[in-house]
């Protein structure tokens, strides 16, 4: 059975039943949408260990992944990691820039070994970079990414990506900027798919003061607002419309879980509604985004179009 990133937000409180308590993983396949999220609930329930249904099928797996390393600080897999920027990409926290660039840089080596420069493959990295920027700009917890490239059923090879994190979610950032006509989690959901919608640089006014983002104290006093600049962040508010369009263009997979809303876009579900079809869970504390794509579809359908002057900038910084 296949635990995806719809199954970890429906089981969530069976994952991390309680605070401190342990990380509990079921048995059967497990995607980089549900390892992401259970590894986000682990951080967020503050877990003191991982129970395995299936240890001798996930325990040495989860410990590759880094999964372990970044919920308890010790990586305890003695082996060497042969496969990692050519299979998957393993778990990262994104906190800081260095993490963004990190985990950017592993996914973006995970799809271009296997793609090369196919038209359309620096778009999908430069979006996938946007997707850890968010993170970074709206998150008021850690979030977390990974990528794998499996065989699915034998029959084609599949990558998927994810990135999750236990911040304010789509609605409460869209309550914040006073967004109209965005009144429950479907509505802020299908707001931040549309085109140049994004929630970004609302969290000052228009002429704040700036200072370093690890500046200590307001040296222009309580009642002058203030910009922290978050030195390496490019976020452009650019990710989702895109990620989208190119879902769309390469007929994949898409889940998006924010509040009590999960969106499923699959090419079945766009078939009958716009973005896919929604269905209600269990409030998921942020936004959970898992992503699949076909190997063999990477580059179809898609014409390169030149990068703007920001996003060029953010890929140069990461080729060093």
């Amino acid at each position: 059975m296949q635990q995806g990133l719809a199954s970890a937000v429906k089981r969530q409180h069976e994952i991390t039943p309680t605070e401190g308590g342990k990380l509990r993983i079921p048995r059967g396949f497990l995607t980089p949408g549900f390892i992401t999220a259970a590894t986000s609930l682990g951080h967020t329930y503050r877990v003191t260990g991982i129970e395995f249904a299936n240890p001798g099928s996930h325990q040495g797996y989860f410990s590759a992944l880094q999964v372990p390393f970044m919920l308890f600080g010790a990586d305890d897999f003695a082996m060497a990691r042969p496969n990692r920027g050519s299979r998957y990409s393993p778990m990262q926290m994104l906190e800081n820039a260095a993490d963004v660039d990190r985990a950017t840089t592993e996914t973006a080596d995970c799809i271009r070994h296997h793609t090369g420069d196919l038209p359309g493959i620096g778009r999908l990295c430069s979006v996938i970079g946007e997707l850890h920027d968010n993170v970074r700009a709206h998150a008021d917890g850690a979030g977390f990414s990974m990528a794998q490239l499996w065989s699915y059923k034998g029959q084609y090879d599949v990558i998927e990506f994810a990135v999750v994190d236990a911040g304010k979610g789509f609605f409460r950032e869209c309550q914040r900027r006073a967004v109209p006509g965005v009144t429950d989690h479907v509505s802020a959901i299908d707001w931040c798919l549309r085109k140049e919608h994004s929630t970004k640089d609302i969290d000052h006014e228009d002429f704040a003061q700036q200072q370093p983002e690890d500046a200590m104290g307001n040296p222009f006093g309580q009642a002058t607002d203030v910009m922290y600049c978050h030195d390496g962040n490019h976020h452009q508010g650019l990710g989702l419309d895109q990620l989208m369009n190119l879902v769309r263009h390469y007929d994949g997979e898409l889940w998006i879980a924010s509040g009590d809303t999960l969106l499923s876009s699959t090419p079945a579900t766009r078939a009958e509604y716009e973005f896919g079809s929604y269905a209600a869970v269990p409030h998921w504390q942020g936004v959970a985004i898992a992503c699949r794509l076909k190997l063999s579809e990477l580059g179809k359908n898609i014409e390169e179009e030149p990068l703007s002057d920001d996003v060029q900038s953010i890929l140069d910084d990461l080729t060093f």
